[in-house]
Formats: C-alpha cells, structure tokens, sequence
C-alpha cells in the first residue's frame, strides 16, 4: 500500500504554470462532461433530443432530391466518367 502511495503522490510545490494549467483544463472539462452526459442520458430529456435523432439523414434526403431535379448528364464530364460511376452500382 505504500508503494501505491508513493507512487501517486504529487509534489504541489514543484507544479509549473503549464501544470496548473493543464490540470485545471482537465477538471473542467471533466466535470463538462459528466454535466452534459447526465443532460443527453436523463430520461425526461429523450422527447427532445430524439426529434433531432435524425437530422443527417433528413439533410441527405434533401440533397438527394436535388440531385434528382437536375438532368443526370450534366454531372458527369463525358461518358467515360458516367460509365465509371455506373460501374460502381450507380444508376445512370
């Protein structure tokens, strides 16, 4: 056990500003963390974030729809770039 403790132990004295600085940062940022961990998992929260559960795939989809409004052909430099992308599983 004493060796544990030697092992751990700290020596305030010798801490620079740079040490102090660092520790302190990761304090902070601990505690942040475990704020908005408790914040997002707490059970009453889940109505409200699980509206915005999927927002990436919502911006996708409107993309995708974009890209479907405009002529296929236009995309593509020349047949050789459309061939090499229908190649890989694409529509033409």
């Amino acid at each position: 056990m004493n060796s544990l403790r030697e092992f751990f132990a700290t020596d305030w004295e010798a801490m620079t500003h740079a040490d102090w600085s660092g520790l302190i940062i990761v304090v902070v940022l601990t505690v942040l963390m475990i704020g908005l961990y408790s914040w997002i998992f707490k059970p009453s929260n889940r109505d409200h974030f699980e509206q915005h559960r999927d927002f990436v795939n919502e911006d996708a989809e409107l993309h995708a729809n974009e890209d479907h409004a405009n002529d296929d052909h236009a995309k593509y430099k020349n047949d050789a770039d459309m061939n090499r992308e229908a190649a890989h599983g694409q529509k033409r």
